[in-house]
């Protein structure tokens, strides 16, 4: 369908293309997994994983407290009214201190819905009451005044009995985590997670369970099973609501040779003939990735139409890196994925969202010095447009972009440096730059 170019023009920098980064996140406190999302109204929110310094030491071998599995961890929220301008004072959102089990590749999300309802989905740390030891549980909150406050956190997965501590990396009884949420135009709420609820030796796969809202988030029936088996266990999904309701969702599948594939599914919208059930998973036509573990990578999606844009890092290619491959007929196939940054020593971590003309792609990558946050837009039929963009981040490693749509249609990106979360906004279209500042 397309083809990306070999022989790339020389990298821009973003610097002129809108205000200067701002950094959200306090400068005393470790600010990872960044998540961005803007609402009906047109407010933006940034929402992260925040640790003391004192645990964050402790978890990179200073005291030896934590399982590199765990999290202990808490989540904030900072809100823009004035399109970005400016951000309120970071909130904590969780009520209980370091319950989330908050990182990079199972990070929190947060999506906009209607009348301006902030909707967020993590995973949360529990003791089994019965049990007594850790189980990694699915949550949901929301705020209906603006990310002013939060309803008290409610559990959606099902807690169970069994005892799965013994084949469980970081010793949890059960886990229901790298969860995703996506809200539909019909005021629907889908929080979705990978569950270990049936596996019983290490070689199993997880399964995918749903707990879906019709009410905006005010009520959940129970948790669903979407698929039994075949889950890569620590992949995170990732997925987005189309016009009609439905959702994409994406997850890495374990084929019966053993690859890691990038697989895309749709959940119908529900209606009196319909559900709401899932339909067949499609590979999203990467090479194979043989790996006997798990890659830890999501795959994003972005749609309009019957087009489907998805990107993933795939280390099955002969050339390991990000990405992208478009389906022009609602997910049923798609085009060979072809690499994004084939320049690149490093591209990973990709983000996507798209306006009514272009998809904008982000991710991080490392050319030479250190790893920066890097972009490039495509037109609805899926070519590149314009060359690979780097945002100016400076000396340090800037990393683990996200990106969401503006009402403005501009996009706003955020993105972890440092140990602290910044964000800007980038144009609705390509635009010429000047290069000479690199």
């Amino acid at each position: 369908m397309f083809a990306l170019r070999t022989a790339l023009a020389a990298t821009i920098t973003l610097a002129a293309f809108g205000a200067a980064a701002e950094q959200i996140s306090p400068a005393a406190h470790v600010a990872v997994a960044p998540d961005v999302a803007i609402n009906a109204k047109g407010e933006i929110a940034l929402l992260w994983v925040d640790r003391s310094p004192e645990v964050a030491k402790q978890q990179q071998g200073g005291g030896g407290a934590h399982d590199n599995h765990l999290s202990y961890t808490d989540l904030y929220l900072a809100v823009s009214r004035d399109g970005g301008k400016s951000f309120g004072a970071p909130a904590k959102i969780n009520r209980d201190d370091g319950v989330v089990w908050g990182q990079t590749v199972s990070r929190p999300r947060i999506v906009g819905g209607a009348d301006g309802i902030w909707h967020v989905g993590y995973t949360a740390n529990e003791i089994h009451p019965g049990l007594s030891k850790p189980v990694l549980t699915a949550h949901y909150t929301r705020s209906t005044d603006g990310g002013a406050t939060f309803a008290a956190p409610r559990r959606l997965s099902t807690l169970t009995d069994g005892d799965m501590s013994a084949i469980i990396h970081g010793g949890f009884a059960s886990a229901a985590a790298f969860g995703t949420i996506a809200v539909t135009p019909d005021n629907s709420v889908h929080l979705m997670w990978i569950d270990t609820r049936h596996m019983k030796t290490e070689t199993d796969t997880g399964a995918l369970y749903t707990a879906v809202s019709r009410d905006g988030g005010a009520n959940f029936g129970p948790d669903i099973e979407l698929q039994a088996a075949g889950v890569c266990p620590c992949c995170q999904m990732m997925a987005v609501a189309d016009a009609q309701s439905n959702v994409l969702l994406s997850w890495r599948d374990i084929t019966a040779s053993g690859a890691r594939q990038s697989t895309i599914a749709r959940i119908a919208a529900q209606t009196s003939a319909n559900p709401g059930a899932m339909g067949t998973p499609v590979d999203t036509n990467g090479a194979p990735w043989m790996i006997n573990a798990c890659p830890l990578k999501p795959t994003v999606i972005a749609t309009q139409g019957q087009a489907v844009y998805s990107a993933v890092y795939n280390g099955g290619e002969a050339q390991p890196g990000v990405y992208y491959s478009v389906s022009t007929d609602g997910g049923q196939s798609y085009s060979r994925a072809v690499p994004v940054h084939p320049e690149a020593a490093v591209s990973d971590a990709p983000s996507i969202a798209m306006n009514d003309r272009y998809v904008l792609l982000a991710w991080h990558g490392k050319t030479d010095g250190p790893r920066r946050v890097f972009t490039r837009m495509f037109d609805l039929a899926g070519k590149p447009v314009g060359g690979i963009a780097a945002l100016e981040t400076g000396t340090e490693n800037a990393q683990n972009p996200v990106v969401a749509t503006r009402a403005d249609g501009k996009f706003q990106i955020a993105w972890q440096q440092n140990n602290k979360v910044f964000t800007t906004v980038l144009p609705a279209a390509p635009a010429e730059v000047d290069i000479s500042a690199r």
